[in-house]
């Protein structure tokens, strides 16, 4: 690890396995045991796959299930987000980058430009291509009451994030630097068969999501991530955010 990113972690901000994998079906009818399972199954790879980008950068992965409380876990999306970043910061660590697991086209490279970002002083943003973000960073600033309760009255899961986002940061902080490369997470059943993300030195693991997937999608057409959600929502494969 380089030593500027010593003081650096990824928090990698997911919903429950169950509540992720009932909100995010969109079906006509209710999803039984064995879809409910492979949903499960591809939850914990998608899991994986981000964990296995982390520790390629270099940096320390903190989970929000380990940060946040059961009963924490049932509030508002603003709110779980907001004390979950409180928490990564309160375990000694100045600057943190949040991700979620449901933008596999995510690049090592992308968590590297972002610690160099934070260890310079700046707050780096990746957007993705529908107006939300796929990244962020934050550092010991964000501690103030005031900025926090901004943050947590963000439009979260709505096309509007990204620009909400960058205008607080800017104008609470300052220095914010957006990646240079916009990438896609999955919106649309479309999502999950474009792009990079199949091949390269993650294929051992992205091999088996795909397969999950095509049994998901054939199942019920049914699209997971968990997160953030920090991007915007589409309508035909999300359902209405049950947690904020």
């Amino acid at each position: 690890m380089a030593a500027n990113y010593s003081r650096t972690a990824v928090l990698l901000f997911t919903l429950s396995a169950r509540a992720e994998t009932i909100r995010k079906a969109s079906v006509t009818t209710r999803l039984g045991r064995r879809r409910q399972r492979r949903g499960q199954q591809l939850w914990d790879n998608l899991q994986q796959l981000a964990v296995a980008k982390i520790q390629a950068a270099g940096l320390p992965c903190l989970r929000s299930a380990t940060l946040l409380a059961p009963p924490e876990q049932t509030l508002p999306f603003g709110r779980q987000l907001r004390l979950a970043a409180t928490a990564a910061l309160q375990q000694g660590y100045d600057r943190i980058i949040v991700i979620g697991n449901d933008c596999p086209s995510l690049h090592v490279a992308d968590l590297r430009a972002a610690a160099d970002t934070l260890a310079a002083g700046g707050l780096p943003l990746g957007f993705d291509q529908r107006g939300g973000v796929f990244l962020f960073g934050l550092d010991h600033r964000f501690l103030t009451a005031d900025h926090a309760d901004s943050f947590e009255q963000l439009p979260w899961q709505t096309a509007g994030l990204g620009a909400a986002l960058h205008t607080l940061l800017q104008e609470s902080f300052g220095r914010t630097r957006a990646l240079a490369t916009l990438r896609a997470d999955w919106n649309e059943a479309t999502d999950v068969r474009t792009g990079s993300w199949l091949a390269g030195a993650f294929a051992w693991l992205t091999g088996r999501i795909g397969t999950l997937l095509d049994w998901v999608i054939a199942d019920v057409y049914f699209i997971v991530s968990s997160s953030l959600h920090f991007s915007s929502c589409s309508r035909s494969l999300r359902a209405p955010p049950a947690l904020g």
